[in-house]
């Protein structure tokens, strides 16, 4: 008889624990599931964009740092992996030419694959990826676009880490440089002072004189964007 009591209180504990269990497995599995459901929502139709690796900061010395712009999150868009994205943050690390984008979940700074992006927006600014030319007059990487026209110009951000020895210490800088470049009749020709933006357009170059005189832009103190009116004046005239 004890046996039987015994054995029908082991059925009925196990019975009410099975109950309890059910509906503990139910709701983790309920709470798992609206956690998906609630990232999927967060990154929907932006998961390629933290296709990527993680993006190591420069340790900032004096205000010092490696960004185009501003050391903070810009917003921006982007054209990556064939798809575009708009009100993206962004920086521009134009020390190592790569674009950093913020993980929408955990602020994770991503250093997104350079050949997957095809062009990019920040803070107005408009970059896009070129490839090396046959004669190695530009470099493969990002360019920003000054002008767009039949004849386009481009500009080359750089900055290049520098160290020196300061009083018993070593002091980090940024030295930046800006190369400038037309494309013309299908070549890419590097230009820096007056003389070689005028090489460039010397099939124009009498008419154009007179008419880039009359601008009063300096080339000395505006140089690109003495070289754009240049350009807008070559297809103003070549139309």
């Amino acid at each position: 008889m004890r046996l039987l009591l015994l054995s029908c209180s082991l059925i009925l504990f196990k019975t009410g624990l099975a109950q309890q269990v059910k509906p503990d497995t139910a709701f983790m599995a309920l709470a798992r599931k609206d956690q998906v459901a609630h990232y999927d929502n967060l990154i929907k139709g932006q998961s390629r964009l933290y296709n990527g690796t993680e993006y190591h900061d420069y340790l900032a010395h004096n205000d010092e740092h490696p960004y185009f712009g501003l050391d903070d999150w810009s917003d921006g868009s982007i054209m990556y992996d064939d798809e575009f994205y708009d009100n993206v943050q962004m920086f521009y690390d134009i020390s190592r030419d790569r674009v950093i984008t913020e993980h929408i979940l955990n602020g994770a700074k991503i250093e997104l694959i350079t050949e997957k992006v095809s062009h990019f927006t920040i803070n107005g600014h408009k970059f896009v990826h070129l490839i090396q030319d046959p004669s190695r007059v530009i470099v493969s990487g990002f360019h920003e676009v000054l002008y767009d026209g039949k004849t386009k110009v481009y500009a080359r951000r750089e900055k290049y880490l520098r160290s020196r020895a300061e009083s018993n210490a070593i002091a980090y800088s940024f030295e930046e440089k800006n190369r400038l470049y037309i494309f013309k009749d299908g070549k890419y020709h590097a230009v820096r002072s007056k003389g070689s933006v005028w090489d460039v357009f010397t099939d124009k170059k009498q008419d154009l004189k007179p008419l880039f005189n009359k601008t009063k832009i300096s080339f000395k103190s505006s140089r690109e964007e003495a070289i754009v009116r240049i350009a807008e004046q070559y297809d103003a005239l070549t139309k």
